[in-house]
């Protein structure tokens, strides 16, 4: 399952994934964030920047990883904020006058 759009997601976002990764080649921090922040192919990012495609992908596939982690998190903590809101206002019952 791909967590990432091309052309949907912002440099900020891109940026903090891409610091959870060891990927360290400016050339393909500047492939994958131009590929996710306007949809140009892969193949049209690579070569904008100077990189092989395999190279350009095993970053794509890194970096989908980490944002899947990170789904994975978000959505325990969703899991836990709804329990936790639930027990703290239970719903109390219509009085009948």
């Amino acid at each position: 399952m791909n967590h990432l759009l091309p052309g949907f997601e912002s440099k900020q976002r891109i940026a903090l994934l891409l610091s959870l990764t060891r990927i360290s080649s400016p050339e393909v921090i500047a492939a994958l964030t131009l590929h996710y922040t306007s949809a140009l192919p892969a193949e049209r990012a690579a070569a904008r920047h100077g990189i092989e495609l395999s190279n350009f992908m095993r970053g794509q596939k890194k970096l989908e990883q980490i944002a899947a982690t990170v789904e994975a998190i978000k959505a325990i903590d969703w899991a836990k904020l709804q329990l936790t809101h639930l027990q703290s206002s239970p719903l109390q019952p219509k009085q009948v006058a």
